[in-house]
């Protein structure tokens, strides 16, 4: 297995991966969610990572930048999504996924790492809610329980709530 950044050539792979990996009423909301993450330029970029077997596609994970109040320093980004075929996984794809994505982010001097998901599978990583607590989505979310935070760096967890604002691909209430 290859992890790799993803290249715009990817995309149709990717797609495939997500179609495979959701199930139907969530495949367009994500697939548009991809579209739209490999467009944008923005500073920090997006960092979006493919896992390969045999020179295909079988993985991917995006890792979105998140902007904390202006009296705030520190940086953030938010894992969304993370995908695996389901003819691949519990091989490790995801996992290895994840690892990649933390260790290139904290190089990156990336703070915090926030995740919308399960937190058995998430917890796993080193991911808490503890730590995703004090940092507010900017939407409601259904399942709150899968708020979840991973500090990336030796800085402090806010202690009192902090608020932001995500890039545009990310300011979608439906990906929420």
């Amino acid at each position: 297995m290859t992890i790799r950044f993803a290249q715009k050539t990817d995309l149709g792979s990717v797609r495939k991966v997500i179609e495979a990996a959701f199930p139907a009423a969530e495949n367009k909301v994500i697939m548009d969610f991809v579209a739209d993450l490999a467009s944008e330029t923005v500073t920090p970029p997006v960092q979006s990572l493919v896992a390969e077997v045999d020179r295909r596609v079988v993985g991917y994970a995006a890792c979105t930048p998140i902007f904390f109040r202006p009296d705030t320093c520190i940086c953030g980004y938010i894992l969304a999504p993370l995908a695996v075929l389901p003819n691949h996984q519990k091989r490790g794809i995801g996992s290895n996924l994840i690892r990649a994505a933390t260790d290139r982010l904290a190089k990156d001097g990336v703070d915090v790492l926030l995740v919308y998901g399960d937190p058995d599978y998430y917890g796993r990583f080193g991911f808490k809610q503890d730590v995703a607590r004090p940092f507010v989505p900017p939407y409601a979310l259904e399942y709150p329980s899968g708020w979840l935070g991973r500090m990336l760096s030796d800085i402090n967890c806010p202690e009192t709530p902090v608020g932001f604002k995500g890039i545009p691909a990310l300011n979608k209430k439906e990906l929420w």
